[in-house]
C-alpha cells in the first residue's frame, strides 16, 4: 500500500464524508485528523543528541534497532540514517565535538522533536548552552550510562538550565518505546517500525482502530439498507492494511483477504449480521439505529484487535480467532419485549 494509493482513497473517503449532514461530518472528521497525521504525513524523526560524544550516531541507532542500519546523507547538520524498506531517522550531533555554529545553523533550518542525553564525562555547562535555541517543549530524555541514575540525577541537579527543562531517565533498552509516545504523530510511525518497538507499534495500532471503529459506527447509525456495507467493508480493509504497515510488513490485498478470511468473516456474513440489526429498527426506530451502529462499530474494533495481535504481536492465527471472538458482538440483536 503506497502512499500515494493511500492518500487516493482517504481523499475520496473525505470527499464522502463532506457530503454527510453537518451533525455526522464532525465526529468522522475529527476521527480522520490522526489517520492523516500518522500515515499520509509520515516523515523520519529528527533527533537532538547531546552528552558523551560516544557511541557515534550510527553506533547509537545501530543499538536501538534489530536490523542494520545505513547511513544517508546530511543536509544543514541533518543526518539521515536509514534501514531499507522500514523507514530512517535524522539524527544531529550537538555533543562538544560539534562547533556551535553547526549546531546553530542546524537549529535554525529543523528543531528535533526530541533531545537525547547520553551521561558521561563532559560540560553539562555546554550541553544547556546548545538548548538555547530548542523550546521547552522539545521533551528531553536521559540515558543513564549505568542501571543506578544517582550519578546522573546529582550531575544534572547541578544545571539548572538542563533540570528545569525536565529530564525523563530511560535506559537504551526502553528509550524507543518512550520515544514513540512522545514523538508527534507525523514522526511516530516510520520511527516505530525503524526500531522495531513493538509496544509502540501496537500503541498507534490500538489508536489507528478506535478511530476506525469510531466512524464506522457513525456510518452505522445511518438508516440507509444495504448503502453502507461497500464503505464499511472498505474501511475496515483499509485499516487492516494499515496495521500490518505499521507492523513493518509488506501490505498486499491477498495478505490481507487471506487474515480475513481466517478470521472466518467475510461480505455475506458481514452483511447477514448487519441486516439482522436493520430489522431491529422496525419496531423501535431510534434504538434500532443505535444497535445497528454498535455493531458496525464493534465488529471494526474485533476485526483490529485480531490484526494487531497477529501481525504486531505474533500471536499464532488459533489464538488470534479467539480474541476476534471475544470482540465480536453478538450476531442476533436481542429481543425486544412488548411492555
Amino acid at each position: 500500500m503506497k502512499r500515494d494509493s493511500l492518500l487516493t482513497i482517504y481523499d475520496r473517503f473525505f470527499r464522502l464524508v463532506e457530503k454527510l449532514p453537518g451533525g455526522l461530518q464532525k465526529p468522522i472528521l475529527r476521527e480522520l485528523t490522526p489517520i492523516r497525521q500518522i500515515y499520509l504525513e509520515q516523515r523520519p524523526a529528527r533527533l537532538m543528541l547531546l552528552g558523551h560524544p560516544l557511541p557515534s550516531g550510527l553506533e547509537f541507532l545501530g543499538r536501538l534497532c534489530d536490523h542494520p542500519v545505513m547511513v544517508g546523507g546530511s543536509a544543514n547538520g541533518w543526518r539521515t540514517y536509514e534501514i531499507p524498506g522500514r523507514g530512517a531517522v535524522q539524527i544531529l550531533d550537538a555533543r562538544e565535538e560539534s562547533p556551535r555554529s553547526y549546531v546553530e545553523t542546524a537549529l535554525n533550518h529543523e528543531l528535533p522533536d526530541a533531545i537525547i542525553f547520553l551521561e558521561g564525562p563532559g560540560s553539562l555547562e555546554e550541553a544547556a548552552i546548545r538548548l538555547e535555541n530548542c523550546p521547552e517543549s522539545v521533551p528531553l530524555f536521559g540515558v543513564p550510562a549505568t542501571d543506578d541514575p544517582t550519578i546522573f540525577l546529582s550531575q544534572l541537579a547541578k544545571q539548572p538550565l538542563l533540570s528545569a527543562r525536565g529530564v525523563t531517565l530511560r535506559s537504551l533498552a526502553k528509550l524507543p518505546e518512550a520515544l514513540c509516545v512522545a514523538l508527534p504523530n507525523p514522526a511516530k510511525l516510520e520511527f516505530a517500525r525503524l526500531t522495531g518497538a513493538r509496544d509502540a507499534q501496537a500503541h498507534i495500532a490500538t489508536s489507528l482502530l478506535k478511530s476506525f471503529a469510531a466512524i464506522c459506527g457513525v456510518i452505522g447509525l445511518q438508516p440507509i439498507p444495504l448503502a453502507d456495507l461497500p464503505i464499511l467493508t472498505a474501511l475496515q480493509t483499509l485499516m487492516v492494511g494499515l496495521i500490518i504497515r505499521t507492523a513493518g510488513r509488506p501490505v498486499t490485498p491477498r495478505l490481507i483477504g487471506e487474515f480475513v478470511g481466517a478470521l472466518g468473516f467475510n461480505i455475506g456474513a458481514g452483511m447477514l449480521f448487519r441486516e439482522g440489526a436493520r430489522a431491529v429498527i422496525k419496531v423501535v426506530p431510534i434504538w434500532g439505529h443505535a444497535v445497528s451502529g454498535f455493531i458496525a462499530g464493534a465488529g471494526t474494533y474485533a476485526i483490529g484487535r485480531a490484526a494487531i495481535a497477529y501481525f504486531i504481536e505474533g500471536i499464532p492465527l488459533p489464538e488470534v480467532k479467539k480474541v476476534f471472538s471475544r470482540f465480536l458482538p453478538r450476531r442476533k440483536p436481542p429481543e425486544i419485549k412488548n411492555s
